[in-house]
């Protein structure tokens, strides 16, 4: 019983590590990782050669994959990344709520079908910040700081 579980467990790491996207392969985070506000978290991937004259964007997720809720764009505002470096550290990361949560990443401006998904990871929060779009029922506690974004090399 316990190998039956232990192969689950791989064919479901096999599966979900297999991205809708062939363009873009996630390394990071994924699983074990943990993101913890006000601290930095990093995404690290590689792209196919027909998108390393692009540059990306990067989004925050939660929820299901199914049925995913929009977080945040680490990369708005100009902060776009060459699709072609292969790592970006986020920093500081953001007081959203503990929970589970994934990246996605894709060329600027094109369809989410053809981005890539990480697995879930945990994210340590207090949730002084709310994902964008959404509004307090209550006095805010917060303002949204800014993240900044610094890259990796090529």
């Amino acid at each position: 019983m316990k190998f039956l579980s232990v192969a689950v467990a791989a064919l479901a790491t096999a599966v979900a590590s297999v991205s809708a996207s062939t363009n873009f392969t996630i390394f990071e985070p994924w699983g074990e990782t943990t993101w913890t506000a006000g601290k930095t978290g990093t995404v690290t991937w590689s792209a196919s050669s027909d998108l390393l004259q692009s540059f990306c964007e990067i989004h925050l997720l939660t929820g299901n994959a199914s049925d995913a809720t929009f977080v945040t764009n680490f990369t708005a505002n100009g902060n776009l990344i060459p699709c072609n470096y292969t790592k970006a550290n986020l920093h500081p990361l953001p007081d959203y709520a503990s929970g589970q949560y994934f990246i996605r990443i894709g060329p600027n401006g094109g369809a989410t079908d053809n981005y890539a998904y990480s697995g879930f990871f945990k994210y340590v929060g207090n949730g002084t910040v709310l994902p964008e779009g959404e509004t307090a029922t209550t006095e805010s506690t917060g303002a949204t700081p800014a993240t900044n974004v610094t890259e990796g090399s090529a």
